[in-house]
């Protein structure tokens, strides 16, 4: 069964099957007791019912999420973000995520690459399942072998990964058993890939990366900060997971999953992720998301940067935004605020009609532009406001050309369009995952930007080196970037959360919309104990 979207916009993107993008935009759910085919799903049938009473009065012990959809305990058929962070309550990979949205070691203590294609985690010794086995690399192996051969859509993020072997297993004409993971020791793991990738780490906190216990089991083993408990009516209950490695740092004994309905108040709920109701007050989270519009750099005018430069010059985004969408945040910078490491464009006075002049632009031999964007709510607004702005200047033309979002894909994929509406959401909090869409050879690069310096620049993030210097290669990358003009950002996505007011533990700034229950705790001294 097929719900509505989270949000009514959407992204211009055409990998499809990224698990981040899909989250955030919530493309497809269940509701919690619909019949589902999937034997993970949680319901009535598969867990004990108790007759307890359900007490959803703020207390130190007890955290309260409401939901709108079905949870499941499959990592690899997650299809929204309540389902995501009901996994990773329950399970934990090789790293997760601080209450900034960084890295972190999680069942792997730590990790160790000489050349960013063969990595070695080191599994923590206290790391057991909740029924006190040992989590070992072995359950790591199978659990990534499983998900290749399922047919979950999520499977492709272990291409994305570059796991050696993981096109030719996708494609059948591998078995599971070749792709480039091995459990060398019991505590020891190790993962081979195509190429050097830096950001493995980030990248290893993906759900569909979450192991599996790989025994029979009368009950469902997890070996995350909590474990399941039973069901009752609409609450799914957990309990604090006493064989967690870190379950002293764990505030909450008890986290219930409440299901609720559009319609239903949150107000005695601790946490719901975008709330389906108007109210306030609200926290808005950013995300890993850029809406902005793409040139086409074969153009024989728009791959000039002058020119860009002056289409940009006369944007307000604030203006754009502020009416449109008040709770989204206007930027000047393609990427998301947790990676600009403060490489921030000077402002500079410009001179529009002496830019597009000195291009041999003129009122008589104006630019003539088509702006393509999908019609639909609030593309269509943004679009208007733009081509308001630019239609300011008697040496640029503006034609509308409003499609449908399949069209947009389409044209998109073709390059068969001048200006359009585009965006970007990144899998992992990490400045390469936007910063490689603009290399020469990339997929994604489909506005045919190409700088040789830039393609360098990226080519070198992948050698040996410290953090720091690495970090000094994408400060120029973003410099020579902005220099660029390549692309008009517009806005970043942010998401709304309600979170009761007597809850604490998490950081406004963290951009990954993860946020565990393990981390959080109340903040009053008057609850019941």
């Amino acid at each position: 069964m097929l719900s509505d979207a989270f949000f009514s916009f959407h992204y211009s993107v055409n990998r499809l099957l990224r698990i981040k993008r899909a989250l955030l935009l919530g493309i497809i759910s269940c509701l919690v007791g619909c019949e589902q085919p999937d034997s993970d799903a949680i319901n009535s049938s598969s867990l004990p019912t108790t007759s307890a009473t359900i007490d959803i009065q703020p207390s130190r012990e007890t955290l309260t999420r409401g939901v709108y959809h079905d949870l499941l305990l499959n990592p690899h058929q997650v299809s929204n973000a309540e389902q995501a962070t009901f996994l990773q309550d329950l399970l934990e990979g090789l790293t997760a995520y601080d209450h900034a949205g960084h890295p972190i070691p999680a069942v792997a203590e730590s990790w160790r690459t000489e050349d960013y294609k063969t990595w070695f985690f080191i599994l923590r010794e206290g790391a057991t399942w909740s029924n006190g086995d040992a989590v070992t690399a072995q359950d790591f192996v199978q659990s990534w072998q499983h998900l290749a051969r399922s047919n979950s859509p999520l499977k492709t993020y272990l291409s994305f990964l570059t796991l050696a072997n993981a096109q030719a297993v996708l494609n059948g004409n591998m078995a599971p058993t070749k792709l480039g993971v091995e459990a060398i020791e019991p505590r020891v793991l190790r993962i081979q890939l195509d190429k050097p990738t830096p950001a493995l780490p980030a990248m290893l906190t993906h759900v569909a990366l979450l192991p599996l216990y790989q025994k029979e089991s009368t009950q469902f083993v997890s070996n995350g900060a909590y474990k399941l408990i039973d069901q009752q009516a609409n609450f799914i209950h957990l309990e604090k997971n006493p064989h967690y490695w870190a379950q002293q740092k764990v505030s909450f004994k008890f986290v219930d999953y409440q299901k609720i309905s559009a319609f239903e108040p949150v107000s005695k709920v601790d946490w719901v992720l975008a709330p389906q109701q108007a109210m306030t007050p609200l926290q808005y989270f950013p995300t890993l998301c850029t809406h902005y519009y793409e040139f086409n750099f074969s153009h024989p005018l728009l791959q000039k940067s002058a020119v860009r430069k002056a289409l940009i010059s006369m944007i307000s985004t604030r203006s754009i935004v502020q009416d449109v969408l008040p709770t989204m945040q206007p930027t000047t910078n393609f990427l998301p605020h947790s990676m600009q490491m403060d490489a921030e464009q000077a402002w500079e006075p410009v001179v529009v009609e002496q830019i597009l002049g000195q291009q041999g632009i003129t009122e008589s031999n104006p630019l003539k532009l088509t702006l393509t964007y999908d019609h639909v709510a609030p593309n269509a607004e943004i679009a208007q406001r733009l081509i308001r702005m630019w239609s300011q200047s008697d040496m640029i033309r503006v034609n509308a050309q409003p499609v449908s979002r399949q069209q947009l894909l389409e044209k998109r994929a073709k390059r068969d369009f001048q200006v359009i509406r585009s965006g970007w959401c990144a899998d992992y909090n990490e400045p390469s995952a936007f910063l490689n869409l603009f290399y020469s050879q990339a997929a994604d690069n489909q506005a045919g930007y190409h700088n040789t310096q830039v393609d360098q620049l990226l080519e070198a993030t992948l050698l040996p080196q410290s953090d720091t210097q690495r970090n000094s290669i994408y400060a120029k990358l973003i410099a020579q970037l902005q220099q660029d003009y390549v692309v008009l950002p517009i806005f970043q996505y942010t998401t709304p959360v309600f979170l009761h007011p007597t809850v604490t533990g998490y950081l406004l700034d963290n951009p990954t919309g993860t946020i565990y229950s393990k981390d959080l705790y109340r903040k009053v001294s008057e609850m019941r104990q």
